[in-house]
């Protein structure tokens, strides 16, 4: 008999006009490494912190990544959120106008930020 399937983990994958841009945004705001990338300057990349993954992926027609970008939305679950907070704000993150950390209603404790393509990222304790 096979084993029951179970899921691990999903990768989401996130539009970018300017793939390099959004790299460095990761890079630098948020800490993760650049795990691969498909060429220089990237037009597909991949990106890791503590075994959470994200792909970054270049649209050509800068309307439509907007668009898409403006449309999605990642969580991010992070222990020690508070510290990360910080952290995030002490390399030059800017915090969403109206995502500042705190704890909501259904008990994360989370904040928003906007990558460079629009994406609005929201990590959550």
């Amino acid at each position: 008999m096979e084993p029951k399937p179970k899921m691990r983990a999903a990768i989401p994958v996130l539009p970018a006009y300017d793939a390099a841009a959004s790299l460095q945004w990761w890079v630098t705001m948020c800490g993760f490494t650049e795990t691969f990338r498909d060429a220089t300057p990237p037009t597909y990349v991949g990106i890791e912190r503590d075994g959470t993954q994200l792909h970054l992926v270049g649209i050509t027609e800068e309307n439509l990544a907007r668009t898409i970008g403006e449309q999605t939305m990642v969580r991010i679950r992070v222990d020690g959120i508070a510290h990360f907070y910080a952290e995030f704000k002490q390399r030059g993150g800017v915090v969403h106008p109206n995502g500042p950390l705190q704890t909501k209603p259904w008990g994360t404790t989370e904040f928003a930020a906007i990558d460079p393509n629009g994406v609005c990222i929201t990590f959550q304790e």
